[in-house]
């Protein structure tokens, strides 16, 4: 589209004009004219019209398809009012780092260090990369305990993460009540809580954990008031699902990103093992320490749906359990 056909959308306020522009543009490799939609839409607010979602849908797009120093240039201008997934997220799912690096320099700051992390955590080894300003503090190589996320399938439109299967459940015994672990403060039990804060905070859903002196199926009766049914985990899978749930936004709130869910999985595995202390812990001392858990998926009998983490992990150790139940759905009056 020519410049004046632009400007045309924008003087008009033409919102499905503009977002059919960015699928032109798209189609045709065209990235200039995205990137003044991206530049000029999110303008339109000052003539009092409200055409940030296509700036918006530039961006992504942007970030998603075009080469990678455009791709980069997206990701650092940093710009959605809202977005499907991070953009740091969306061009480390479609960019290898040796492609992604000259445009990230040294100076770039934290984003620099986030788009790194999410391509290690898609199983690139970037040890060695400098990196400065690092937030996230995460080895640059996934240690041979953690899964390689398979991370989420980023689309045009939609981003497609469902929920991981929980595979069978069997029945637990009856057990009995078990003293709370601590105070309020346990760490662990904090750990657990923060991984689905946004579904709490920014969509429907709710959270809820317990700490106990016991076992996971006592913990586990300590929310539901009863053991449920359980699925026993390997340390991987278990690691995994609290990446997952780290990363997601749930059904309304904003995605994290995978870099973040690798993250809240260390930071919940330190938190459980009494290693987060200093951070980020050893990681051959951290892979010893989660491996002596013990995890479990879990329900109350009824399958849940929507969004939901419903996990158990117990330190036999030092005979102590912890479970979280958290859920969100996309419209809690179904």
């Amino acid at each position: 589209m020519s410049g004046h056909g632009l400007d045309r959308l924008l003087g008009s306020g033409d919102l499905d004009g503009l977002l059919r522009l960015v699928d032109e543009a798209c189609d045709d490799g065209a990235w200039d004219d995205l990137e003044q939609v991206a530049l000029r839409a999110r303008k339109a607010h000052d003539r009092g019209y409200q055409l940030w979602p296509a700036a918006d849908h530039a961006e992504h797009r942007l970030a998603l398809e075009a080469p990678a120093d455009r791709a980069a240039a997206a990701v650092l201008r940093d710009a959605p009012t809202l977005g499907l997934a991070p953009l740091a997220e969306v061009v480390a799912s479609t960019h290898r780092w040796v492609d992604l690096e000259p445009h990230f320099p040294i100076d770039a700051g934290p984003v620099r260090s986030v788009v790194a992390h999410e391509r290690v955590a898609r199983g690139e080894d970037l040890t060695g990369t400098d990196l400065a300003e690092d937030p996230l503090g995460l080895p640059l190589t996934l240690a041979p305990w953690e899964p390689r996320l398979e991370g989420p399938a980023i689309g045009a439109y939609s981003v497609e993460d469902p929920v991981p299967a929980p595979g069978p459940t069997r029945d637990v015994d009856a057990v009995d009540n078990a003293p709370p672990a601590g105070p309020d403060g346990d760490p662990g039990l904090t750990a657990l809580g923060d991984l689905t804060a946004v579904w709490a905070e920014q969509s429907n859903g709710f959270r809820r954990a317990a700490a106990v002196r016991g076992i996971a199926a006592q913990a586990v009766a300590s929310l539901s008031g009863h053991p449920g049914r359980h699925h026993r985990l390997p340390v991987d899978e278990a690691l995994g699902l609290l990446a997952w749930a780290g990363a997601s936004g749930g059904a309304h709130g904003r995605r994290r990103g995978m870099a973040r869910g690798r993250f809240e999985a260390w930071w919940c595995a330190a938190a459980l093992t009494g290693l987060d202390d200093a951070w980020p812990p050893d990681g051959e001392d951290l892979g010893g320490a989660v491996a002596e858990l013990r995890w479990w998926r879990w329900d109350d009998g009824t399958p849940p749906t929507g969004w939901h983490l419903l996990i158990a992990v117990e330190d036999p150790a030092d005979g102590l359990a912890w479970a979280l139940d958290a859920r969100d759905v996309a419209d809690p009056t179904s």
